[in-house]
């Protein structure tokens, strides 16, 4: 990662301070006014990332042709453009007394009896992916489930607002470790009955991750969760939080409960447990592409070189 001076550092935290504030007095529907004007406008001028989406959705084959992919992308930078107006109110909107008008849980009932039943709730691996509005998946889990959560953050280029991000994120049930080095403190979340959250469908190097495929193509992905799941046992469960409507409201899509007896080879067993994440992930993307981060560098045979 490269090392900004300290003088962009604090420019940079200057005007995250001055939205941050902004967001805090505007009433939200205004909020993501002006986030849906600043999501087309960047899809006009950030001429890189507008043609990387349009590339990606139709490698992925979600886009039949380029103007198909260009509606998608339209809607896909106006959607991350309310997930940052939403970072800066969560906090403050979302609490133990209204969370079932904020979040509902759809998918797998199995998973919903084991998972979120508080006072009940077994502890998850969960697999989140950079869908709809993962920045306030956890305390909405923490919150619906009753189990306390540890996830797995990566260093900001910005250390700042890493810290503010950070000092959001945690509380009393929501606890957070660096990337590196993250497979101990899971393991020692896991043993004090903690739930543990991976962001998993990122490129993973080499030594992190395994080959499986994504929309019919080669992607490395983190290998963290299946290895985990190996080692204790405890179920992995796809959690993908769609944005539903403007109105700070959120479906909760669960997998059912992932688990896998493991054979006399352990490299196979990785792989094939990443897989089926990976494909429940994807099943829930193709549905609603346009919340799905399409900018990044994903799959290995497009816009990147074999690593």
């Amino acid at each position: 990662m490269k090392i900004k001076s300290p003088i962009l550092v604090n420019i940079e935290y200057f005007f995250f301070l001055v939205a941050m504030n902004l967001a805090r007095i505007i009433p939200l529907k205004l909020s993501y006014f002006i986030a849906s004007i600043c999501g087309r406008l960047f899809f006009i001028f950030d001429v890189r990332h507008r043609e990387r989406v349009i590339q990606h959705l139709m490698h992925a084959g979600v886009a039949k042709n380029r103007r198909e992919a260009v509606e998608i992308g339209k809607r896909n930078f106006v959607h991350f453009a309310k997930v940052i107006a939403e970072i800066f109110a969560c906090r403050g909107l979302m609490k133990p007394e209204n969370i079932s008008k904020i979040v509902t849980i759809s998918g797998s009932e199995k998973s919903k009896e084991l998972f979120f039943s508080p006072g009940k709730s077994n502890p998850i691996i969960l697999i989140c992916a950079h869908f709809g509005n993962w920045e306030m998946a956890g305390q909405g889990y923490t919150i619906s489930s009753g189990i306390p959560l540890m996830s797995v953050m990566r260093p900001f280029d910005n250390p700042k607002i890493g810290e503010y991000i950070t000092s959001r994120r945690t509380g009393h049930t929501h606890e957070v470790c660096d990337k590196k080095g993250a497979i101990r403190p899971l393991l020692v979340a896991l043993k004090k009955g903690y739930s543990i959250a991976i962001l998993a469908d990122q490129h993973a190097s080499e030594a992190e991750g395994v080959v499986v495929d994504f929309f019919g193509h080669p992607a490395r992905t983190h290998s963290s969760p299946a290895l985990l799941h190996l080692r204790t046992g405890v179920p992995i469960m796809t959690m993908m939080p769609r944005r539903i409507n403007d109105n700070f409201t959120f479906d909760f899509i669960i997998s059912d409960p992932i688990t896998y007896t493991p054979t006399d080879n352990k490299d196979d067993d990785v792989r094939k447990l990443t897989q089926i994440f990976t494909t429940e992930t994807e099943k829930v993307i193709a549905r609603y592409p346009e919340q799905w981060m399409w900018a990044h560098r994903r799959w290995l045979d497009i816009n990147r070189e074999r690593d």
